[in-house]
C-alpha cells in the first residue's frame, strides 16, 4: 500500500524574511516528524546570497528553501503541489510560532478523515433567506471546542494552518492565470473553491489545537489582511469565481450546500455548547438556519438544532413555531 508524504509548505518575503526562521524553527520541533518542510520565495524579489544566515543555517535534509515565480500569496501551496503531486500538503504562515504538537494534531485528524481538508480556525459560509452569500465579515468565525465538519460551507482560514490531502482540490488550482486574474491574493477563496469543485469536506480542530499560537512581533504592520479584503473584496472574487465555474452556482444553491454533518460521538456535546459562536445573534442564525435546511431530509437532528436556537432566544416566534411543527411531525 502507497503511503504518501507528508509536505510542509510556507512562504515569505523581503519584509519578514528575517523573521521566518522562527516559525521554521518551531516547525522543526514538532512532535511529529514530516517528509519535508519547504519554504518557497519569490525569484523576482530574493536570491539565495540575499537569505539571512539564521534561515540558512537552518537547511538540511528535513528543511530547504527553494525559489519559484512570483504567485504573490499562492507560494505557500501552489508550488507545492506541482513539486510534490503525490503528497499531502500542511499549509502554514510566516509570521505564527507553531506549538510542538500542532502537526501532530492535523495529521491524527487526517488519519480519521482522509478524505477531508483539514484546519485548525474556519468560518461558516453564511447566506441571507434567499440564498445569497452574505459579506464575507459576517461569516461566522467558529469558536469550537469539539472538531466542526461541514461537506461544503466550512471555509478554512489558511493563517492557522491546512492540511490538503491528495487529490482533494480540483487540478485547476495550479491554473495560474485564472487565479491571478479571478482571485488576486485571496487564495482562501480559491483554494476553498478548488475543494468543492472535488465535493471534498472541510474538518475544523477544536480551538485548544491553535489557542497557544504565537504571533511574531512587529510582523502584523504588513499584513496582508488589512488591505486585501477591503470593500467585500473576498465576497466579489467567490462570485467572479463561480462564474468561471458554473458548477459552484449550482452547489451553492444546492439544498445541500449549508449541510452540517457533525461525529455522532461528537453532535450531543456540539449541540450544549454555548461557545461555539463569537455572539449570541450569529448562534441563532447558524443553528435555526441549519435546522430549516434539513428538515425534509433529517427531521430528527432539525429539531435538536433548532431546540439548540431556543436556547439563545427563548422566545422567537419562528423557532417556537418550528419546534411545534418538528414535535408534530415526529409524532405522526
Amino acid at each position: 500500500m502507497k503511503v504518501n508524504p507528508i509536505i510542509i509548505s510556507l512562504t515569505s518575503y523581503a519584509e519578514r524574511i528575517n523573521v521566518v526562521h522562527l516559525v521554521v524553527e518551531s516547525l522543526k520541533k514538532q512532535t511529529y516528524q514530516v517528509d519535508k518542510i519547504v519554504l518557497w520565495l519569490d525569484e523576482t524579489e530574493l536570491t539565495r546570497p540575499q537569505l539571512p544566515q539564521a534561515l540558512v543555517a537552518l537547511e538540511d535534509e528535513l528543511f530547504e528553501v527553494r525559489f519559484c515565480p512570483n504567485y504573490k500569496s499562492y507560494k505557500k501551496l501552489v508550488p507545492s503541489l506541482v513539486a510534490f503531486s503525490d503528497a499531502h500538503i500542511i499549509t502554514f504562515d510566516d509570521d505564527i510560532i507553531i506549538p510542538t504538537n500542532v502537526v501532530e494534531a492535523f495529521v491524527d485528524a487526517h488519519q480519521r478523515h482522509s478524505n477531508a481538508v483539514i484546519a485548525s480556525r474556519g468560518r461558516l459560509m453564511m447566506t441571507d433567506e434567499h440564498g445569497a452569500f452574505e459579506g464575507y465579515d459576517k461569516w461566522t468565525l467558529l469558536n469550537n471546542d469539539t472538531e466542526v465538519m461541514a461537506p461544503f460551507s466550512i471555509i478554512p482560514i489558511g493563517y492557522g494552518g491546512v492540511l490538503y490531502p491528495n487529490g482533494g482540490l480540483d487540478s485547476e488550482v495550479i491554473n495560474v492565470d485564472q487565479f491571478s486574474a479571478l482571485a488576486n491574493n485571496a487564495d482562501d477563496i480559491w483554494f476553498k473553491c478548488m475543494s468543492l469543485l472535488k465535493h471534498t469536506p472541510t474538518v475544523i480542530l477544536p480551538r485548544s489545537v491553535s489557542d497557544k499560537f504565537k504571533v511574531i512581533e512587529n510582523t502584523q504592520e504588513i499584513a496582508l489582511y488589512l488591505t486585501v479584503n477591503t470593500d467585500d473584496r473576498n465576497g466579489k472574487c467567490l462570485q467572479a469565481i463561480a462564474q468561471a465555474y458554473p458548477a459552484l452556482f449550482t452547489l451553492f444553491k444546492s439544498d445541500t450546500f449549508q449541510h452540517v454533518t457533525i461525529d455522532n460521538r461528537l453532535l450531543s456535546q456540539l449541540l450544549s455548547r454555548p461557545n461555539l459562536f463569537d455572539s449570541s445573534e450569529k448562534a441563532v442564525s447558524f443553528f435555526r438556519d441549519a435546522a430549516m435546511k434539513i428538515e425534509h431530509s433529517h427531521l430528527n437532528l432539525a429539531y435538536q438544532l433548532m431546540l439548540t436556537a431556543r436556547k439563545y432566544r427563548p422566545q422567537g416566534p419562528l423557532i417556537n413555531r418550528k419546534i411545534r411543527e418538528y414535535q408534530a411531525k415526529m409524532k405522526q
